[in-house]
C-alpha cells in the first residue's frame, strides 16, 4: 500500500444499503476510507467499486474485494465497522479477519446481532488484545446515511478512541448534542437495539390496529384516515412511525391507493422474537412485544386465514366509536409499551450487572432512530427524576382518561370483529399491574396439588415454603 493509503481512517464492511449510507455519511464528514465487500462469482462482484463510483462523496474511498489489501490499508489503529448479517455470517466473516488483524486494532459490529453472541465475541478478541464494540444501529438506511442513533458497548477503552469521530457520524439534538453514547461494558449495546426494536414492533403494531379501527369507522375511506392520522402527528401523539404511516397512505397508482395492492403479510428478522424471548427469560410481562410479534406470525397464515374465514362465519354488530376516545387508548397503550420495554433494561442492569442511564436511552431515541417522537422528549426529561414510566406526575392525567375510555374501544373491537392484540394486551397490563391482589395463590395451589411446589401464607411471617392440605390427602 502507498504512504497516501496509510491515510485511511477508518474500514466499512458490507456495502448494502446500510453500509454504503454510513460508508456516505463518514465521507460526507470528511473522513479517509476503505470499503470492502465479499466476492461472490456472478451474484456480488465489484460492488465495493460500484458504490465508490456511484457516489461522488466516495470518489476518494478506496474500494476491496482481497479482504488482506482491505486490513492493510488502514492506518493503525485499525478501526473497522462491520455491517453485514448477524448470526453465521458474522461469524465466518471474523474468522477470516482476525487473523490480519494487529493487538489494538477496534472492531465494531453495527449489524443486528444477539446480545449473548457479541458478549462471546468480545471476551474472545480481549484475549488477542483487539478491541471489540457492539453497535446498535438505529434510523434505517436514511438514517444512516442523515445521522443514526448509536448504541454502545463492549470496550470503554476503544470508544474513547472513536467517540468523536461516531458523535460526528451520528443524528443531532437540536441543539447540537449527538445521538451517540457508550452505555457499558460487553452486550449491552446491542441489548440496548434489541430493546428498541421490540418496542418499534408494538409501536408499528398499535398503529396497524388503530388503521384497522378507523377503517370501520370511516367505512374504507383512507383519505379520510390519513387525514386523522395527520391531524394527530400535529398533536402529543406525533411519532415517526406515525408520520410515515400518514405519509404511505398518500401514494397511489393508476389503480387506485397503493396500500391495497400490498399483501396482508408482515415478515421480521428476528429482533422483535429475541426481545420478547429476553422478557420471557427475565421473568418480565412485556406483553406489548409479544402481541406485536404474535401478530406477525398470524399475518403469514393467510391460507389458513381464508380458509378459517370460509368455515367459520363470525356476526358483525352494530357499534360506534368515538376518535377522540381512540385517541386517548392509543396514547395510553404507547406509553404502556415504552413502560415496558424500559422496565426491560432496568432489569438487565441489574441481572447483567449493567449501568445503561434510562435518561441517556431517552435522549439517543429522540432522534435519528425509527421510535423517536415527542414522547420520547418527555420521558428524557422525565426519567431524571423518576425510574418508572406509569410512575411519572405527567402521565397520571393520561391514565385516568384512559380508564374511563377502554371499554368503548374494547367492545368496539369485538362487536365490528377487529383483531386488537396490542391495545387488549396492554388493557390487560395495566389492569393487572394496578391490582393489589393478583389471583395467583389459586395458581400457585395448583402448582402444589399437583406437583408438590410449595406455597408460602400471609400468616407466615418467615416466609417458609410449604405444602397444603390437599398434599396430606394425596
Amino acid at each position: 500500500m502507498s504512504l497516501e493509503s496509510k491515510k485511511i481512517e477508518w474500514g466499512i464492511v458490507g456495502m448494502g444499503s446500510m453500509g454504503t449510507n454510513l460508508s456516505r455519511n463518514f465521507a460526507l464528514n470528511g473522513y479517509r476510507l476503505s470499503l470492502y465487500n465479499r466476492h461472490l462469482k456472478g451474484k456480488e462482484e465489484q460492488i465495493a467499486l460500484k458504490q465508490k463510483k456511484k457516489f461522488p462523496e466516495l470518489k476518494d474511498a478506496l474500494a476491496f474485494e482481497s479482504l488482506a489489501n482491505f486490513v492493510s490499508s488502514i492506518k493503525r489503529p485499525r478501526k473497522i465497522i462491520i455491517l453485514i448479517s448477524a448470526g453465521s455470517a458474522l461469524k465466518i466473516f471474523l474468522k477470516k479477519l482476525i487473523p490480519l488483524l494487529s493487538e489494538g486494532d477496534i472492531i465494531i459490529d453495527g449489524g443486528n446481532s444477539h446480545y449473548k453472541e457479541t458478549e462471546k465475541i468480545n471476551l474472545q478478541l480481549n484475549k488477542k488484545k483487539i478491541y471489540f464494540l457492539g453497535m446498535g444501529i438505529s434510523g434505517g438506511d436514511k438514517g444512516a446515511l442523515n445521522g443514526p442513533s448509536l448504541m454502545l458497548g463492549g470496550d470503554k477503552e476503544a470508544y474513547k478512541f472513536v467517540a468523536k469521530d461516531l458523535e460526528n457520524v451520528s443524528a443531532k439534538r437540536v441543539e447540537g448534542k449527538p445521538c451517540c453514547t457508550y452505555l457499558g461494558n460487553l452486550g449491552v449495546g446491542h441489548f440496548v437495539k434489541m430493546i428498541h426494536n421490540g418496542i418499534e414492533y408494538a409501536e408499528m403494531q398499535l398503529i396497524a390496529e388503530i388503521f384497522s379501527l378507523l377503517m370501520e369507522t370511516f367505512q374504507g375511506k383512507i383519505n379520510n384516515i390519513q387525514k386523522e392520522l395527520e391531524s394527530w402527528q400535529k398533536s402529543s401523539s406525533e411519532s415517526y412511525l406515525l408520520a410515515i404511516t400518514s405519509e404511505i397512505l398518500t401514494y397511489k397508482d393508476d389503480n387506485g391507493l397503493f396500500i391495497d395492492k400490498i399483501i396482508d403479510i408482515a415478515s421480521a428478522k428476528g429482533t422483535g422474537a429475541w426481545a420478547s424471548e429476553s422478557g420471557i427469560s427475565m421473568g418480565y410481562p412485556n406483553s406489548s412485544m409479544i402481541a406485536a410479534l404474535q401478530a406477525r406470525f398470524t399475518s403469514k397464515m393467510k391460507t389458513q386465514r381464508e380458509n378459517l374465514s370460509k368455515i367459520i362465519t363470525l356476526k358483525k354488530e352494530d357499534a360506534t366509536i368515538s376518535i377522540k376516545k381512540l385517541k386517548i387508548i392509543y396514547d395510553i397503550c404507547r406509553l404502556i409499551n415504552h413502560h415496558q420495554g424500559f422496565e426491560m433494561i432496568r432489569n438487565s442492569n441489574q441481572i447483567y450487572n449493567w449501568n445503561a442511564d434510562l435518561h441517556v436511552i431517552a435522549h439517543l431515541w429522540s432522534e435519528g432512530c425509527i421510535i423517536k417522537s415527542g414522547l420520547m422528549k418527555t420521558l428524557e426529561k422525565e426519567f431524571k427524576t423518576k425510574a418508572s414510566i406509569l410512575e411519572m406526575d405527567v402521565f397520571k392525567k393520561n391514565i385516568l382518561e384512559a380508564q374511563t375510555n377502554w371499554n368503548s374501544i374494547l367492545n368496539f373491537a369485538a362487536a365490528r370483529l377487529i383483531p386488537i392484540p396490542c391495545i387488549s394486551s396492554s388493557w390487560n397490563f395495566l389492569i393487572s399491574m394496578t391490582q393489589e391482589k393478583s389471583s395467583g395463590n389459586l395458581i400457585q395451589a395448583q402448582r402444589d396439588y399437583f406437583g408438590a411446589h410449595g406455597i408460602m401464607t400471609l400468616d407466615n411471617n418467615k416466609g417458609e415454603i410449604i405444602n397444603g392440605p390437599w398434599r396430606i390427602k394425596n
